[in-house]
């Protein structure tokens, strides 16, 4: 039998024109109700599986209470039938009852072998992934408190181990500016930047001055200012608790304008409980807390010169010219030139450096590198992209022409549009929202701004989420692509830009 499909003025569903034998009723109506088969022996496998999963879980609860009878409430033979309990419900994804079986694990297990014994460990951070799937964003703050208390009881109070634990606590709360209460974002930013500071001043007495190991905690001490900093400026309701907090905090010195210092007010009045800040002219708000950032990146430069390591050096004026740059000073471009050419000295080849600095940058970079070919895969991982644009070049267009890919930015959230999400290579905090996805292509200035945004695709499409990213990509900066030694703009750059769908969040 052969069909064919007409679509002339008829639904599709209804256009089938048979060329053969009507089939039968019966084989006819096997055809129509085909796609149903699957999803009907889908259920009914998924029926059974779970009256398996049920029937399973009567046997370990009775094989439980049994044990419970037998050896009493807190015996660690109950530990094998409470871990098989604990698989089975997250089979069901119950993850309520999985976190009360981890609970009564974790009991018994600190009954056992001690309140500070290092086998809990695994147990709390269980419960850490429990409650985040719960969305117990308290909660999982409590388990780190106790993971990092593990950490002091059984390595020490200025142990590796428990900065780690702390560090991992700050990622946390810069997650919960996200995640959390629109009302609480600011003060758990405020947290982890406290935290940040806390783990600078346990490094200082912990390393010597030009020891390699301060470098991470000065990069992330640094970083954690470009952060409130951005937030201070974020254009959105986030800037008003971000100035807020940090006026009561540091007091307002650090956010009035450096040129006019002494003839302005730092603030003038806005309402009930709220100051602005008066800057001169174009200044942002809180350039303070870049030049204090700058200073922990010349701390780096000393570690480096104290190291005779050269290349560390040149990496630092490199990170020395981003935030000098971010602050709106023209010695960052200076910094730029001199570290191109202490890289060269140092044997990178010109062709390597081309590839690098002739492409603008999101500034600053997270982490630090003191390596230029780890700053160099850095670049390639996060710089994959396929190009959308179709440009139009004659033969004998200038490279600069060229359209170029950045990779995906991935936005802190909705009131921090242009601000980067600050990431975590732990795996423990891993945490998947979903998200827009909008293809930009746009025109990188001489001087790292952004013009000309074009939309070339969204996923999924929402006509606000578009022209909050527009928005949100004119706001970025970059490092500007040099050419030579002096800078120079860039046109048809496409970027991926990321934000949360907060009408799934």
């Amino acid at each position: 039998m052969r069909a064919k499909l007409f679509t002339s003025g008829i639904p599709y569903q209804y256009c089938w024109r048979v060329t053969a034998t009507l089939p039968s009723l019966s084989f006819a109506l096997f055809i129509f109700l085909q796609p149903a088969l699957p999803r009907s022996l889908a259920a009914q496998e998924l029926a059974t599986q779970n009256t398996e999963i049920m029937q399973q879980l009567q046997r370990y609860e009775t094989q439980l209470e049994n044990y419970e009878f037998e050896y009493g409430f807190l015996d660690p033979r109950l530990l094998e039938p409470l871990l098989s309990i604990e698989s089975l419900y997250e089979s069901l994804a119950d993850f309520e009852k999985v976190k009360s079986t981890q609970n009564r694990r974790l009991q018994v297990t600190r009954t056992t072998l001690g309140l500070t014994h290092p086998d809990t460990i695994p147990m709390v951070e269980a419960l850490v992934r429990t409650d985040m799937r719960l969305a117990n964003w308290e909660q999982v703050s409590d388990h780190l408190e106790h993971l990092r208390t593990l950490a002091v009881a059984n390595h020490g109070i200025d142990s590796e181990e428990a900065m780690l634990a702390q560090d991992r606590q700050a990622s946390w709360f810069m997650t919960r500016v996200y995640v959390d209460d629109d009302r609480e974002r600011t003060k758990n930013f405020m947290k982890a930047r406290k935290i940040f500071r806390d783990l600078l001043i346990t490094a200082e007495s912990k390393y010597a001055e030009d020891d390699l190991r301060l470098v991470p905690w000065l990069n992330k001490r640094a970083y954690s200012l470009y952060l409130l900093f951005a937030g201070l400026n974020a254009d959105s309701s986030v800037t008003t608790n971000w100035i807020r907090e940090t006026a009561q905090r540091d007091g307002p010195a650090r956010l009035e304008t450096s040129r006019a210092r002494g003839f302005n007010s730092p603030f003038a009045v806005g309402g009930f409980n709220q100051v602005i800040p008066v800057t001169e002219g174009d200044e942002p708000i809180g350039v303070a807390y870049l030049r204090q950032a700058n200073g922990f990146i010349n701390d780096i430069a000393e570690i480096a010169e104290a190291n005779a390591d050269a290349e560390m050096a040149a990496m630092a004026r490199l990170y020395h010219g981003d935030y000098a740059y971010l602050q709106g000073r023209s010695v960052g471009r200076q910094d730029y030139r001199e570290a191109k050419t202490m890289l060269r000295e140092v044997g990178v080849d010109e062709a390597r450096l081309d590839a690098f600095f002739n492409r603008p940058v999101i500034i600053p970079f997270p982490n630090f590198f003191a390596r230029f070919s780890e700053l160099e895969a850095y670049q390639r991982q996060n710089v994959s992209g396929q190009l959308l644009a179709e440009t139009e070049l004659s033969e004998d267009s200038d490279a600069w022409d060229q359209p170029i890919h950045l990779g995906s930015f991935r936005a802190w959230e909705r009131g921090l549009a242009s601000v980067p999400m600050p990431t975590s290579a732990d795996g423990l905090l891993a945490l998947e929202t979903p998200i827009h996805s909008i293809d930009a292509k746009f025109r990188v200035t001489g001087s790292g701004r952004v013009s000309g945004v074009e939309v070339l695709a969204i996923e999924p499409e929402d006509k606000r989420a578009r022209r909050r990213a527009v928005r949100a990509i004119r706001k970025l900066q970059f490092r500007p692509a040099l050419f030579g030694s002096r800078t120079r703009s860039r046109a048809h750059v496409e970027l991926r830009y990321q934000i949360t769908d907060e009408s799934e969040h």
